[in-house]
């Protein structure tokens, strides 16, 4: 196996990052293989196992590459003046809209392949998948009680309602698409107005 300057490094991986996130958009992880990737990329079999143990180790870095993005996304948000309603809705809104125009995480929430990658992954990445998600959305939680936008309470519980909220997005079909919009635009305004009830007693 050649070895690889520290530049070409670089190029495989993004390449694998970028040919491999294409191939799992259009397949989805269970029909994707490695020869696939291997053949999209340019690459031998053995140049892809230097850097990832298994196609389901590139997904996962593929899903915390997206999820770095959605985070300075919601992070820039966050500095924004808004009242503590209009923040909370631009929240979810732009995380509605972040899930609307990138076919990866549609595809992550679809036909189990969520739970799919947990099963496949090794124990400490599926671990760590699950709490990374939760710590920082528990970050961002804090965040908002600290500047008095959400009342105290078990940040934990937020992060769940939030999580309830945004898996809405991917149920659009049983929910009924005509009236899809106009169910989240009342789902948030409830939900918005529920988080901040205290903090404006």
């Amino acid at each position: 196996m050649p070895k690889f300057t520290e530049q070409e490094k670089e190029r495989v991986r993004e390449s694998l990052l970028v040919k491999g996130k294409e191939l799992f958009i259009q397949y989805g992880l269970a029909k994707t293989s490695i020869d696939d990737i291997i053949l999209a990329c340019g690459i031998g079999k053995g140049t892809f196992y230097k850097f990832f143990a298994s196609k389901e180790e590139l997904y996962y870095a593929i899903l915390k590459n997206e999820e770095e993005v959605r985070e300075l996304l919601i992070g820039k948000l966050l500095e924004e003046s808004l009242s503590p309603k209009d923040l909370l809705t631009s929240f979810f809104t732009a995380s509605f809209r972040y899930a609307d125009e990138n076919p990866f995480f549609q595809r992550v929430f679809q036909d189990g392949e969520h739970e799919r990658l947990v099963r496949k992954l090794p124990k400490h990445l599926a671990d760590e998948l699950a709490m990374e998600d939760t710590a920082k959305g528990i970050q961002v939680v804090q965040a908002l009680m600290h500047k008095g936008i959400l009342p105290k309470q078990d940040p934990a519980i937020v992060v769940g309602i939030m999580k309830a909220v945004m898996l809405l997005r991917f149920h659009k079909d049983k929910i009924g698409e005509p009236l899809f919009d106009q169910v989240i635009e009342k789902m948030i305004d409830y939900v918005t107005d529920g988080m901040i009830k205290d903090t404006q007693e």
